[in-house]
């Protein structure tokens, strides 16, 4: 097998797997399971630097240079028995950014409503206490009113 054809290989076998990562991140945040995120997370990390990794090979594979304006896209167009292949893993790829674009908003609505809540509690806690350790009416929140002047 040809280099480049093991640099595809390797490249579509780490997005296919970081695809399914960012796919159970997904879900983990859509059901707020905290447990199941962290591994996702960590594992979802390490399958991202995994196909960089497989990434930088294919472009080594492919023998072009960026800074003389070359790209990939080209460069595999001189291969035309490696476009059904290309064309699945840029599907892949564009699976990747709609997923991870998904669950970074997922990512801001629970911080939205962590902030909210966090801000609820630190006005309660400010607040003071309503009872005292004896469920009677603290003196600086009594009313001249009862319930049956009303």
């Amino acid at each position: 097998m040809n280099p480049i054809n093991t640099a595809l290989d390797e490249l579509e076998s780490a997005l296919t797997t970081f695809v399914r990562l960012l796919g159970l991140e997904s879900e983990a945040l859509q059901d707020i399971h905290a447990e199941t995120l962290s591994g996702v997370v960590a594992e979802k990390t390490q399958w991202s630097q995994a196909t960089n990794t497989a990434w930088n090979r294919l472009v080594v594979a492919s023998g072009i240079d960026a800074r003389r304006g070359e790209s990939l896209e080209s460069a595999l167009n001189n291969f035309p028995d490696l476009q059904v292949r290309w064309r699945k893993i840029r599907q892949l790829a564009e699976t990747a950014e709609i997923l991870n674009q998904g669950n970074s908003i997922l990512i801001e609505a629970q911080m939205r409503r962590t902030r909210q809540a966090l801000d609820v509690l630190q006005n309660a806690a400010n607040r003071g206490t309503l009872y005292d350790a004896n469920g009677l009416i603290v003196e600086a929140y009594k009313s001249p009113h009862t319930f049956d002047k009303a």
